[in-house]
């Protein structure tokens, strides 16, 4: 029989099973159709004489046909097939009578065809002719044969598919049937009820309700709301109700120094000073004194006081020798020559148009402003939030934790009442928070402040954002950036990438713009100041140096001359006095401090460390992890190692450094596998721009080091105590100073990877080649292979930097500014109520039942952060 007749598409099967004969059924259904074209003399005469060829095994063949024909459901009777055939014989004829003159055509088409296929097996159908139906029978058998052969094979290799029942059919539990999963279909998270956060934003739009005209701030608003107050009420409910309404949503800010709060479709929000003045009768003469710091603010400080301040003298006049600007010799004698003959004149009421009216009367209690304008003699003042947003919980103060509360809340209730808001408390309900925390939070504070504004305050649901995203998030930076926010008590470095805080890079300082205050008030006395009895912590004391701070600090070298400068004397219940001073380096000396916080620690040293509040502690205790017991919080190891003076900065041993590099992975574990159980009570004083370097060669190393380049051309600076005239360009020399070489090259990331995977490579062969080390022998000799691989590594790099064919430049620092018109302490609030406007903070919106079913766990599931 001819191959080539038989040959049709093959298929690949799973497992290689030989089969008898591969039959194709698209032949059969070519052959069918091209019947229809064949004449039927012809294929009378074809099947006669093919008829003529059977032999003994197609008889064999047919029986097996009539014995089987009861297990095929396609098989057809003989009998009904001499039927067809005898039909088909008597349609022939009469197409004969009717056509007698094509015959012998038809006869030459016939030949032609087997002319063209010339090996033809008799016994098979020529293209164009019906297959008989004994043939079609056997390839049927064939396939059934095949399948058999095939099921055989598979339970051979053990892959059939078998339903074993493993239960009884009695008992308890009955086995079940399988599912047959061609048939089957779930809808499991394919609907909004299923998941978790759509679950919460359908109840939300439920109960969103349009807010009354006079919660919307805009004027131009309201005149467009006039006449779709019936169309807003008709879409309550339905599914196009915008979460993310600039209109009901608040972007609350808390910080040590101010509270920033306001919709999150104004342009700026509503500053408010974070205190709160209590008449001290209501605190039954309870009120502690603070002695120490009176006597520390003097004029006289001791040596090593002087020594600092001295060395920050040395630095600017070298900065200005660089620059090439003169500085007077007899400069600073000249300052205190005038300032000592310096005479005040009196200012009447009536002329003075910035006049304070003090408040004296304890009659009530006052926040913000208003509290700032209490006399110390008849109020005490108390501060809620300190350190950027954590309670104040150190504070003799407050009594308990819902005495500090009551304060906060009383803070906000206030604000909400103001003229720009027009809010009563039974509207909470309508409205919903953006809250802002910092970048290393703790989490008993935080939770404690959700729990106020959600159960105590009745919002409607609260979201939260890390600070340096919200810096990121108003700035319109998408990059890998190097965020620096300089607040008031605190300066806080971090680097965000790709929308998440990198956690190892988080740095929080112990010093802010507070401190500079102090320090330029202080320098001042130092220079004769002709207000010589000048109480820097009363009320008023305070409120005369930051309003000097502000006007005359700077950071531009030509603005540092001997300049001659007035102020005004306001203390309550005394006529106002007008002084003339003269200053000199004063006011670049005090912002130095950033660089140079040694002196803030000294002066600090000389104050009596306050005492913390046990009661109000106790009260607020640390987050624990419930398994083991240590603390929750976050932990950085930028953090960590600046606290224990580890600097990457300031370290001229280059082969030192490099090994601390490639050794940071293990730290990495090390720090989050330590067992802590107490927070680290010592003071973050690393300066600034040491902390920068620290910050970003950490998150680089922990997250990808190829981002270094992109993290030194984004450093953003935010924050009230950046707001300092040329302070991102003496940031971006400083950290040119200060960055070591072996971090400064654009090759330096290729160094890293390079040594990375030799070192890898080290380990694995004495692991895999020469068996594990059995003791400390061996350890020491893979790290001094190690070691010596670091070495000669180094060797190369510096011989290639120092080459004159090298092609490699420093990497680029940068410090970008704010937007324009935008101030640097509203850009994290800018950022959060951007944040409050996209779609994204649906999914991130707390709610009454979710806390009050999950509590804090739902942190876990809700934040954009790892919580």
């Amino acid at each position: 029989m001819s191959q080539e007749a038989e040959s049709g598409p093959i298929y690949e099967e799973p497992i290689d099973i030989p089969l008898e004969e591969e039959d194709d059924d698209e032949e059969d259904e070519v052959d069918e159709v091209a019947e229809s074209h064949t004449p039927s003399t012809t294929q009378e005469k074809l099947r006669a004489e093919a008829e003529g060829h059977e032999d003994a095994e197609e008889d064999e063949d047919m029986d097996t046909i009539h014995a089987n024909a009861s297990r095929s459901g396609t098989s057809t009777p003989l009998g009904n097939a001499n039927a067809g055939a005898g039909d088909d014989d008597e349609m022939e004829e009469e197409e004969l009578d009717e056509d007698d003159g094509d015959e012998h055509g038809r006869k030459r088409d016939a030949q032609g065809k087997f002319k063209k296929y010339p090996k033809l097996d008799p016994a098979k159908a020529p293209p164009g002719k019906k297959v008989p139906l004994h043939l079609l029978e056997k390839r049927r058998l064939g396939r059934i044969k095949a399948a058999e052969e095939f099921a055989r094979k598979l339970k051979q290799i053990g892959i059939e598919k078998v339903e074993s029942n493993t239960l009884p059919p009695t008992g308890l539990f009955q086995p079940m049937i399988l599912i047959n999963q061609k048939n089957y279909s779930s809808d499991y998270l394919k609907k909004d009820e299923q998941v978790f956060a759509l679950r919460d934003r359908k109840v939300l739009r439920n109960n969103t309700q349009v807010p009354s005209m006079a919660n919307t701030p805009d004027v131009t608003d309201l005149k467009r709301d006039n006449g779709n107050v019936a169309e807003q009420n008709e879409a309550i409910g339905e599914e196009d109700i915008d979460l993310s309404d600039a209109n009901t949503t608040m972007v609350i800010h808390p910080g040590s120094n101010s509270l920033k709060i306001g919709f999150a479709k104004d342009e700026s929000p509503f500053v408010i000073p974070c205190c709160v003045a209590i008449p001290k009768s209501e605190l039954k003469g309870q009120v502690p004194v603070n002695e120490e710091k009176q006597r520390a603010y003097n004029r006289d400080q001791p040596t090593e006081f002087h020594e600092i301040k001295s060395e920050i003298q040395h630095s600017f006049r070298e900065r200005m020798r660089f620059y090439k600007r003169k500085v007077q010799p007899n400069a600073h004698e000249q300052v205190v020559n005038y300032n000592k003959l310096s005479k005040p004149e009196l200012i009447e009421d009536k002329n003075d148009y910035n006049r304070v009216n003090w408040i004296t009367n304890p009659d009530r209690r006052y926040y913000g402003e208003d509290a700032l304008k209490c006399s110390k003699e008849h109020f005490v003042v108390r501060y809620p939030v300190v350190k950027g947003g954590s309670f104040n919980i150190s504070s003799p103060d407050y009594r308990s934790l819902q005495d500090l509360m009551g304060d906060f809340t009383g803070l906000l209730e206030h604000v909400l009442r103001s003229p720009k808001f027009q809010l009563k408390r039974s509207q909470f309900t309508q409205y919903k928070v953006v809250l802002v925390i910092p970048d290393l939070f703790e989490k008993s504070h935080v939770e404690t402040l959700i729990r106020c504004l959600i159960t105590e305050m009745q919002f409607q649901a609260v979201a939260i954002i890390q600070e340096s995203l919200a810096t990121c998030y108003g700035a319109g930076i998408s990059s890998s950036t190097c965020v620096v926010n300089v607040g008031a008590t605190q300066t806080r470095v971090a680097c965000v990438d790709e929308g998440t805080v990198l956690q190892d890079s988080c740095i929080t300082l112990d010093y802010g713009s507070d401190d500079i205050t102090k320090l330029f008030a202080l320098f001042l006395l130092q220079s004769e100041f002709p207000y010589q009895d000048w109480d820097i912590e009363s009320t008023h004391g305070w409120y005369l140096a930051e309003e000097l701070k502000k006007k005359f600090t700077t950071f531009q070298d030509a603005s540092v001359t001997v300049q001659l400068y007035n102020f005004v004397k306001r203390i309550p219940g005394q006529q106002a006095e007008k002084f003339d001073f003269k200053v000199f380096d004063e006011v670049i000396l005090a912002p130095l401090s950033l660089f140079y916080p040694d002196i803030v620690a000294q002066l600090r040293n000389e104050l009596r460390p306050p005492s913390p509040n046990e009661k109000v502690k106790s009260e607020l205790p640390i987050s624990r992890d419930v398994f083991t017991d240590n603390l929750d919080d976050w932990r950085s190891l930028s953090q960590a190692e600046c606290l224990d003076n580890q600097l990457y900065c300031g370290n001229q041993d280059e082969f030192q450094t490099l090994c601390r590099i490639l050794d940071t992975p293990s730290r990495l574990d090390e720090l989050q596998t330590e067992h802590r159980l107490e927070p680290d009570p010592r003071q973050n004083y690393a300066p600034l721009e040491k902390a920068i370097v620290q910050s970003i060669t950490n998150a680089c190393l922990s997250f990808d080091i190829s981002k270094m380049s992109s993290f030194y051309s984004n450093i953003l600076v935010c924050g009230g105590g950046s707001n300092i005239p040329s302070f991102d360009f003496i940031l971006t020399d400083r950290i040119n100073i200060w960055r070591p070489r072996l971090l400064s090259h654009t090759s330096f990331p290729d160094l890293y990877k390079k040594l990375s995977k030799q070192i890898k490579d080290i380990k694995n062969s004495v692991k895999n080649g020469e068996g594990k080390s059995s003791g400390p022998q061996e350890d020491e000799q893979l790290k001094e292979k190690v070691r010596e691989v670091i070495r000669r590594e180094l060797e190369r790099y510096n011989e290639h930097i120092e080459s004159p064919n090298n092609v490699d430049h420093l990497l680029p620092v940068s410090v970008l500014p704010p937007p324009k018109d935008l101030d640097p302490s509203m850009l994290i609030w800018k950022g959060a109520s951007v944040l409050a406007q996209i779609k994204l903070v649906e999914e991130l919106y707390l709610t009454g039942a979710d806390w009050d079913m999950h509590g804090s766990r739902i942190l876990q599931y809700k934040c954009i952060f790892t919580y």
